[in-house]
């Protein structure tokens, strides 16, 4: 997770669960074979997550991470 832009974007709140929302992702992923769609689903968040941003603020993907408003429990 590209932490130093997060943190530009989010609160310390917001970005502490993004971590958490990060890794339980892993979890998901190592725990379960990859054909299964838990481990699908956690792949691609994974990627999302991990996606590069540049430094001109362009993301290779797409821009949901910086353009999200969390609210709400995950």
């Amino acid at each position: 997770m590209t932490t130093q832009v997060v943190q530009g974007v989010f609160g310390p709140k917001q970005v502490t669960k993004l971590k958490e929302v990060y890794e339980r992702a892993r979890v998901v992923e190592a725990n379960y074979p990859e054909s299964h769609i838990a481990s699908k689903a956690a792949k691609r968040l994974i990627e999302a997550f991990e996606t590069v941003i540049h430094v001109d603020g362009t993301v290779l993907d797409v821009k949901w991470l910086s353009e999200a408003n969390p609210q709400g429990n995950a």
